[in-house]
């Protein structure tokens, strides 16, 4: 298994430029200047590209509250523990003072603002690195859809309320006068990005780099937010096709064995840079905690082996997935794997085809038989598109859970408000209100907050 460990170089003190308080932007502008002189050589380069992904560990980025928030927010998880942020999430009703949001926003443009410094030091000093160039280009446009899926109105194409776009390195002076693009501008940035970075990149066996088919299983994902169904099906497709891609037999291998054939991309944790999730997860009582009534029991009911991968003690039901010992930090984010790809594809062809399920069943049923060999979905009971989504959504939720997908996924598919019960202005988090207040009303927030 290759093992590396992510770097933190001192251009990642970009990480501290958005934060908008006053003490923290006059001690680090010497650190931003030192930090446009850290790459020099193509061997730099290849360095400051590694420290990317030491942005994206952040214990509030892909390395913990990321991935909880989606999961709080969108209903299968519960805040046990004692943290007020963590509440709020769990309540879908968080203020745009929130600890997360705050220190989310400042994670995403740090993984954007150090992705574009990659661009401007080699347009500077005329270094040539498809690798490290793809790299950049995908990086940044998962930062800013991450950005866009969290603060900005991610499904209404026509909405002026998407987020800042910007393309240059940026000092915090220029990073206070960015207002927010359209959704439209927005995704347009990222698909540009993706498809940059599908050209750049190669396909590679090693499933802890960024690769050309981890570009296109984020595009995929990109298109399907988007609505361009046809593209999400195309996209999906390729990742399905490639022969360096297989579903476990056993789903639980993919947290078991790190690099399984499934994994497209898994964020590396070791034990000295060691992931969030797990101690979240594991102390007694867990900060958050599995559902138990409407998700747990349903899966348990059914003898899901999904539902191995937590442990019910009769007062919490505690997530394994990323390990069972707040000691042992080592489990790895899984970003992108194959099932998702089948539940997209199903999903952009049901869109497609609404009154015709059979092929976005075939594909439901790849991933929902693995598990439940005994249980298919059936055609002849799917009445409609609209059952077809209730079936998705449980789907998704077993498959994909904590994970950082159930919050967009009820967004999306217009069941937030009935399941959650909250006002429609909600299903978008609030722009921090730090950042608003820093860039003098430049940056512009959400309706209804």
């Amino acid at each position: 298994m290759k093992k590396f460990k992510y770097t933190i170089l001192s251009v990642l003190l970009l990480t501290f430029i958005f934060t908008g308080c006053d003490d923290v932007l006059d001690v680090e502008l010497d650190d931003e200047i030192r930090s446009t002189e850290a790459i020099t050589d193509d061997i730099s380069l290849r360095s400051a590209v590694i420290g990317l992904y030491d942005i994206m560990q952040s214990g509030t980025y892909y390395g913990g509250e990321f991935i909880m928030a989606q999961a709080l927010t969108g209903g299968i998880a519960d805040a046990t523990g004692f943290r007020e942020r963590f509440a709020q999430l769990d309540e879908a009703v968080i203020p745009a003072s929130s600890a997360y949001i705050e220190s989310n926003w400042v994670d995403i443009y740090a993984l954007v603002n150090s992705s574009n410094l990659v661009f401007d030091k080699m347009e500077e000093l005329g270094l040539e690195n498809d690798n490290a160039a793809g790299s950049a280009h995908f990086f940044r446009a998962l930062g800013l859809f991450d950005a866009l899926r969290q603060f900005g109105k991610f499904t209404e194409n026509d909405s002026p309320y998407g987020i800042p776009v910007f393309t240059d390195y940026v000092n915090v002076n220029a990073a206070l006068e960015i207002p927010r693009s359209s959704v439209a501008a927005s995704y347009a940035q990222i698909i540009s990005d993706l498809e940059t970075a599908i050209e750049l990149l190669v396909y590679d066996e090693d499933k802890f780099m960024v690769s050309k088919a981890t570009a296109e299983a984020l595009l995929a994902r990109v298109y399907l937010y988007q609505g361009n169904y046809v593209m999400a099906e195309e996209l999906a497709t390729s990742v399905i096709e490639n022969p360096d891609y297989a579903l476990n037999s056993d789903y639980n291998e993919i947290y078991e064995t790190e690099g399984s054939a499934e994994a497209i991309f898994e964020l590396q944790f070791t034990e000295i840079d060691g992931n969030s999730l797990t101690e979240y997860f594991s102390i007694s009582p867990p900060e958050v905690s599995a559902n138990y009534d409407d998700f747990f029991q349903p899966m348990d009911a059914d003898d899901d082996p999904r539902s191995y991968l937590y442990y019910d003690n009769g007062r919490v039901v505690f997530v394994d997935k990323y390990g069972t010992n707040d000691g042992v930090l080592g489990g790895n984010a899984i970003l992108f794997r194959l099932s998702e790809m089948y539940l997209i594809r199903a999903e952009a062809r049901a869109r497609q085809n609404p009154d015709d399920l059979e092929m976005a069943i075939e594909d439901l049923n790849e991933v929902r038989t693995r598990s439940l060999p005994d249980m298919p979905v059936i055609a002849e009971e799917v009445a409609g598109f609209s059952d077809f989504v209730d079936i998705l959504l449980e789907e998704r939720a077993r498959e994909l859970a904590f994970e950082g997908h159930r919050w967009f996924d009820i967004v999306r598919l217009d069941r937030a408000e009935a399941i959650l019960g909250i006002e429609s202005f909600r299903t978008v988090y609030p722009i921090p209100q730090r950042e608003i207040a820093i860039s003098g009303g430049v940056i512009e927030q959400n309706p209804g907050y």
